[in-house]
């Protein structure tokens, strides 16, 4: 890949984006879906219907550009601690079934994602996406079933920026999320800190992502 005006967006929320992005579908999404897209329900949300849940993924599963399960997981914030587990667990066992990667929201609940994530399905690739607490950086490499996935955050963040460096390139990819900020931004700043050109980062994490989504 040679043109920056490309660069793989591993998560967003903005169905405008002009990178190569996999877009976060819910509940609702447009009749004309994004190239890629990843479909999810959020530990924020409740009341889960498992049955359309599923129905919409086998649906979904029918388009070339359906990468992955996501953004899914827990989140210590909500007091649903209960129901947060029974979604997590369920549309783990989908992407285990779809053979699709899972993008993992977490908020100080690593141990016990990682641990649910191991049990019900294990072979596929967990992405941790929005990264930012430097702390639990060697917990989650030591998981070999993790990807770090990285936002804008890493601008000003001095301690992400610090565990970046720890970080194999192989294990990395960069997102925006919900954020305003421009991606190439994000590419900068990380090559810098990895000390490679733009273009060998670029090139480097789209193969990640090749490898990872598994799309061409």
């Amino acid at each position: 890949m040679t043109d920056l005006e490309y660069l793989f967006d591993s998560h967003t929320h903005h169905f405008d984006s002009k990178n190569r992005a996999i877009v976060q579908l819910t509940g609702s999404f447009p009749e004309k879906l994004p190239p890629f897209f990843s479909f999810g329900i959020h530990p924020q949300e409740n009341g889960i219907d498992f049955k359309q849940t599923e129905e919409i993924c086998l649906a979904l599963n029918e388009k070339k550009g359906f990468l992955a399960i996501g953004e899914i997981g827990l989140d210590n914030r909500y007091n649903t601690a209960e129901t947060q587990e029974e979604s997590y667990i369920f549309q783990l066992k989908l992407a285990a079934k779809l053979n699709k990667p899972v993008i993992l929201h977490c908020v100080n609940s690593w141990d016990r994602c990682r641990f649910l994530h191991e049990k019900y399905a294990p072979g596929t690739t967990l992405m941790y996406h929005g990264f930012n607490k430097a702390s639990i950086t060697d917990s989650v490499l030591n998981y070999p079933k993790s990807i770090i996935s990285i936002g804008e955050s890493v601008l000003s963040n001095e301690k992400l920026q610090n565990a970046v460096k720890l970080i194999p390139s192989e294990r990395l990819i960069l997102e925006t999320d919900t954020g305003n900020g421009a991606l190439i931004d994000t590419y900068r700043t990380v090559a810098e800190i990895k000390k490679l050109s733009l273009h060998a980062l670029t090139e480097l994490l789209d193969q990640n992502a090749k490898r990872i989504f598994n799309y061409e």
